[in-house]
Order: C-alpha cells, then sequence, then structure tokens
C-alpha cells in the first residue's frame, strides 16, 4: 500500500515537473525567435542571401501589419516608443 502511495506521489511530482520544464522550453523558444527576428531585421541587406532577404522581407511586413492598426487610433495619443516602432519600419 506505502509502495503504490509513494508510487503515484512520485508520478505526479514526475509530471509536474515535466510540464514546467516544457512550458520552460516553449518560453525559451518563442524568446530565441523574436531574438532572430530582430537580429535579421536590423542586418544589412548586403550580407544577406537571398533567402534571408525573403525571411527579413516577410518579417518586416509581418511586423508593419501588426502596428498598423495602431497608427490609425484617434484621441489616443502614440507613445514615443511606438512613434520610434513606426518610423523605423517605414525606412527602406
Amino acid at each position: 500500500m506505502i509502495s503504490t502511495i509513494t508510487f503515484f506521489l512520485g508520478l505526479s511530482i514526475g509530471w509536474v515537473f515535466a510540464f514546467q520544464r516544457q512550458a520552460q522550453i516553449e518560453k525559451q523558444k518563442e524568446k530565441r525567435k523574436f531574438s532572430e527576428e530582430i537580429e535579421l531585421r536590423s542586418t544589412p541587406d548586403t550580407y544577406l542571401s537571398e533567402f534571408d532577404l525573403l525571411r527579413k522581407r516577410y518579417y518586416e511586413a509581418k511586423f508593419k501589419k501588426m502596428t498598423e492598426p495602431r497608427m490609425d487610433r484617434k484621441g489616443i495619443p502614440m507613445t514615443t516608443e511606438e512613434i520610434k516602432l513606426r518610423q523605423g519600419s517605414e525606412k527602406e
């Protein structure tokens, strides 16, 4: 009886740690992907291959689409951070 309780207790604790670790790995993957996007967008075009240029254009278009609806709002002033992001995405 005690061994059964110990087994299920250990199994449940193992599942908890496994799920926490999996969530941490997913979070790290998202951070890495986001940092790669930022690094690619900041790299000059002369150093990039054709594939990387296509990826860069895709990321810039995605960023522009994400920020576009926020720029047309009326009555709500943009923050300085939003203004810098908008100006940076319009420079090409």
